[in-house]
């Protein structure tokens, strides 16, 4: 800005006196040899000029100050504040010396040598002109590398020598141990919780139309309207791949068989409504659908009905793995 300003009053002086040269040549007059003073300064028009530089001065000074004003007023806040900082940071500094945080920088952060003193620190060897400053490294980096140390010799003493802490291992299968006994205690304290171990065939008329209605809506694209088998085995006969009865029933719905195709419906159902279109299946024993697919998987041997069933469960509703 200082630059600027002294440009346009060096282009300010040198116009004035162009146009005050021209105009005294034009308006000066031949005078007797022996006048001392010139005849200009007795003519007004000098006087004239005079003033209207005086003016174009005036001018120039109020425009600079002006402009300074602007570019310091178009300055976004943040600029302006740190330019307003560095302005009181130098006139501390030239009052009072280095602030107190520039020496605590200096002297425990960074221990950085002032620029003034940077000579007596200088490498003999530069690289394309680029110098380099023999620096020591910052305190609070020594410090923190010292740490590390000290942390390395406590977490050896406290996980290898005095086996005070668990290992990552042992501490994933606590976290695991503790999840599912959390799961289990959940899936207890849920109403009406099923599980493969609890479960029971159910037989009244609102269940199983709850079953029949949730196997005509996920079970038969694989195993047909009649339960005969269609991508999937038959549900009707003695044969069954993974296992028949309720129980051998409801862990297949839950858990899936990826190996044949039949994908777990935990997700999408719950254990109440798996009962359900178990206890649906047992029903549909024995009912030898037309076009039924033919047997696989192993023999099932019939025995007593549970007492949990009536008569809306035949005989042969429950058979489990023959030994």
């Amino acid at each position: 800005m200082k630059n600027r300003f002294n440009k346009i009053l060096h282009s300010g002086f040198l116009l004035a006196a162009s146009n005050l040269t021209s105009f005294g040549q034009g308006a000066v007059t031949p005078t007797p040899a022996t006048e001392k003073v010139p005849e200009i300064f007795f003519q007004s028009e000098l006087y004239l000029l005079i003033f209207l530089f005086l003016i174009m001065l005036i001018v120039i000074i109020s425009l600079t100050k002006s402009l300074k004003k602007l570019s310091y007023a178009l300055l976004s806040p943040e600029k302006r504040q740190a330019l307003e900082l560095k302005k009181e940071k130098a006139f501390e500094e030239e009052l009072h010396g280095p602030s107190f945080w520039t020496r605590f920088d200096r002297d425990i952060l960074t221990k950085a040598v002032p620029v003034e003193k940077e000579a007596d620190i200088m490498l003999d060897h530069n690289y394309d002109g680029i110098k380099e400053l023999d620096n020591n490294l910052p305190p609070w980096w020594v410090w923190g590398f010292y740490a590390t140390i000290i942390f390395a010799f406590v977490y050896l003493a406290h996980y290898h020598l005095f086996r005070t802490g668990p290992l990552q291992t042992e501490e994933y299968n606590i976290a695991m141990q503790e999840a599912a006994d959390q799961a289990k205690a959940r899936e207890l304290s849920m109403k009406d919780f099923v599980s493969a171990e609890t479960i029971t065939a159910l037989n009244t008329p609102e269940a199983l139309g709850a079953g029949k209605g949730i196997y005509d809506k996920n079970c038969v694209a694989c195993h047909g309207a009649e339960l005969g088998g269609s991508v999937g085995p038959n549900l009707t006969d003695d044969f069954w791949i993974n296992g028949g009865g309720i129980r051998n029933i409801f862990k297949v719905i839950t858990e899936g068989v990826p190996a044949k195709g039949m994908i777990s419906w935990k997700s999408q159902l719950t254990p109440k409504q798996i009962q359900q279109v178990a206890s649906f299946i047992l029903t549909k024993h024995g009912s030898n659908p037309v076009g039924g697919k033919e047997p696989q998987g192993e023999k099932y041997v019939e025995e007593m009905i549970s007492s949990q069933l009536t008569d809306s469960i035949s005989v042969d509703s429950i058979i489990i793995v023959n030994q």
